[in-house]
This record gives structure tokens, sequence and C-alpha cells, in this order.
């Protein structure tokens, strides 16, 4: 009895991990976009069956995986484009408004969507790119004087095949309703 008596005492007094930290003490401590994208690029890991992106065929039973809340993202530290996106917004409103962060949508034909998360620092925009599988293209990207000077400037010169493709706007677009037979 006296050994289940020290180790639960042992348990209630041992401090919490550094790694049981929750999103919100987090965000407290975060002070500006740099925060996010460290946090970001060392912890977060792109996850190509969220965004539907593997090349393994899906089952026709399967569903895409719901969208994650930035909650969620840290705890798991992985996700699709979308929730790296969300969690980047929610994140940078939290720090300062002043960020106006913002979802971006990028589509090059019907089945390559992707998102990002564009935010304003000193009037002009700069881009968070966490949740992709080109490696080349991960990271803050900026400062670009808005979108089309993004897509222009930097996407394409990575993906010039999707030249004539790009579909590049704030937001989330509605989905389309399926049609009735």
């Amino acid at each position: 009895m006296k050994h289940v008596t020290a180790l639960i005492l042992f348990f209630l007094l041992i401090p919490i991990p550094s790694w049981a930290e929750t999103y919100d003490k987090w965000v407290e401590k975060c002070i500006s976009y740099k925060d996010v994208a460290e946090w970001l690029n060392g912890n977060f890991r792109y996850d190509q069956f969220r965004d539907g992106q593997s090349r393994l065929p899906r089952k026709a039973s399967e569903k895409h995986s719901k969208v994650q809340a930035p909650e969620e993202t840290f705890r798991y530290r992985t996700g699709g484009s979308l929730d790296a996106a969300l969690f980047a917004r929610e994140t940078l409103n939290r720090i300062n408004p002043d960020y106006r962060a913002r979802i971006i949508h990028l589509s090059a034909g019907r089945s390559l969507v992707h998102y990002l998360c564009g935010f304003n620092l000193g009037g002009r925009l700069f881009v968070m790119d966490y949740g992709n599988p080109q490696e080349k293209m991960i990271g803050t990207h900026g400062p670009f004087e808005d979108l089309n000077d993004y897509a222009e400037r930097f996407y394409l010169n990575y993906y010039p095949q999707h030249r004539n493709l790009l579909s590049c706007h704030f937001g989330v677009p509605p989905r389309t309703p399926s049609k009735s037979p």
C-alpha cells in the first residue's frame, strides 16, 4: 500500500511536461507571426491523405477527413493544407488582429486544390504555406503587393504548368450542390 501511495504522490507532484501544453497557453506566449512559422516549421507534418492527394486509390466507402480545429492541429501536429491554413489564420488573428489573416484558395483544375494563409504586415501581403507536399514551397513567403503578385512572382515559378489553370483568391469556395437526377 505504501508503494501505491508513493506512486500516486509522485505523479501528482511532478510538473506537467512541456509537450502537454495546450493551444491556448501556447498562443498566449506568441508575440509575432514568426512564432507561428517556427511552430509550424518544427512541428507540423503535411498529411497527403487528409488532402486527398495520396497516390493510393481511395476506397469508395472512404470519405474525406473533416477539417480540424486549430486546437486539434496543435495536438495532432499533422493535417492537410486547409488544416495548416486555418491554424495559421486563427493563431495570427489572435496574436495580432492587425495581421487580418485570411485563407487563400488556389486551384489548378478540379483535382488540385490547395489552401494557404495570407496576412498583412506593413501594408504588404505575406503568405504562410506549411500544408504543402513540395518542400521548396513550405514556409512564410513575401512581401508581395497583392495576391496576383504572389501567384505570378512566386507560385508560378514553381508550378509553371498551372499558368492557364490557376485560380487564386481569398476565402474558401462554397461547396457546389450536387445535381439531382
